[in-house]
């Protein structure tokens, strides 16, 4: 159940809210994500406004937060070592009721180039958000 709520809230940055994480994460995952986030954004210079900007779908290439958004995955063992989402794992760990939405983003966004980890999980996270915008939501 940890690794799909962060299949949720980092990959599919799942369920648009315009305040605070979706009603269906149980408090106790996030409380789960908030180490790693907290050493992710310490380690890549993120700040709390720039979540919420690309939360607000204002997604830059900006590697404070691409850098971030791998460091998240790395942390659950969700993208390999070079920046690749394990497509194929996160299949098996997403809950029931976003398997046919996260099967078809994966299939269309899982694979992605770039110049390294940061800026693949960045063009993904553009792909997502370009496919479902209305599914947009990052811890």
């Amino acid at each position: 159940m940890h690794v799909s709520v962060i299949l949720g809230v980092v990959l599919l940055q799942a369920i648009y809210v315009s305040a605070g994480p979706p009603d269906w994460i149980p408090p106790e995952m996030l409380e789960m994500v908030q180490a790693d986030k907290k050493r992710c954004m310490a380690e890549h210079g993120t700040s709390q406004a720039l979540i919420d900007e690309v939360n607000d779908g204002k997604l830059t290439n900006d590697r404070s937060i691409t850098c971030y958004m791998n460091c998240l995955l790395d942390a659950f063992s969700l993208v390999d070592e070079e920046g690749n989402l394990e497509a194929e794992m996160l299949l098996t760990v997403i809950p029931e009721q976003f398997l046919e939405i996260g099967t078809k983003i994966l299939n269309k966004c899982a694979k992605q180039d770039g110049a390294d980890p940061c800026e693949k999980i960045f063009e993904v996270a553009k792909c997502v958000q370009g496919t479902v915008p209305e599914l947009w939501f990052m811890v």
